[in-house]
């Protein structure tokens, strides 16, 4: 069994972080609470859609679930992410909770 640093493990997700905010040119929140990342063109977009997912995952900030968007700045492609938010009380009103 491997064991793993949990200082290795903050400074890579430090990093992955880093790189996400360095593509990020800017963010937006919907009415319903999604949010879409527009990032500069030329990236990887399923990348940035899967970074933008484990940042909000690990900060646990937002309180709902939500399909989230990231799109390239000249707004010619995208891709999708699905945020779990984590807190119980979100699946109260899918009735997976009683």
């Amino acid at each position: 069994m491997e064991n793993s640093n949990p200082n290795d493990m903050d400074a890579a997700f430090a990093a992955l972080q880093k790189k996400f905010e360095a593509g990020v040119v800017e963010s937006v929140l919907s009415e319903s609470g999604a949010l879409t990342y527009i990032v500069k063109d030329g990236l990887d977009l399923t990348e940035y859609a899967a970074m933008a997912k484990q940042v909000l995952e690990t900060h646990g900030e937002v309180a709902h679930d939500f399909k989230g968007r990231v799109v390239n700045e000249s707004k010619t492609d995208h891709a999708d992410f699905v945020y779990k938010s984590g807190w119980p009380l979100d699946h109260l009103s899918e009735g997976e909770i009683e």
